[in-house]
């Protein structure tokens, strides 16, 4: 089995940080955004992109906005920090998944909560 796709992934990734962190200019994009996670499908064509936002609602929505606005700009810079033959197509999605384990958490401790009231 190939696994060139996960070794892509993590280049991707690690490049992706440092394009984010150093060269990616647009104001909404330059809170602290992290690159969670990124999936490239097994023929190299598509890449998903998770990234993490630390800050509010608002802060989240500005790197929505500026990932759709500038996600050619930074596959251009992608194909400058990667040497493949195809630079695959990006897209972003936000990574709230520990915002929504947290939330489960706080759901069953409630439950759990209210089970042990109607024990006594």
């Amino acid at each position: 089995m190939h696994y060139r796709h996960l070794r892509v992934a993590e280049l991707i990734r690690e490049a992706l940080s440092v394009i984010l962190l150093e060269e990616v200019r647009d104001p909404d994009l330059q809170g602290f955004i992290t690159v969670s996670e990124v999936e490239v499908t097994p023929d190299l064509r598509r890449a998903h992109v998770y990234y993490r936002v630390h800050g509010g609602e608002e802060e989240w929505r500005r790197a929505e906005r500026g990932f759709r606005r500038a996600h050619r700009y930074i596959k251009h810079l992608l194909g400058e920090h990667l040497f493949l033959k195809y630079i695959p197509e990006l897209e972003f999605h936000p990574d709230r998944r520990p915002e929504e384990a947290e939330a489960l958490e706080e759901l069953f401790a409630r439950i759990r909560h209210e089970g042990d009231k109607g024990d006594s």
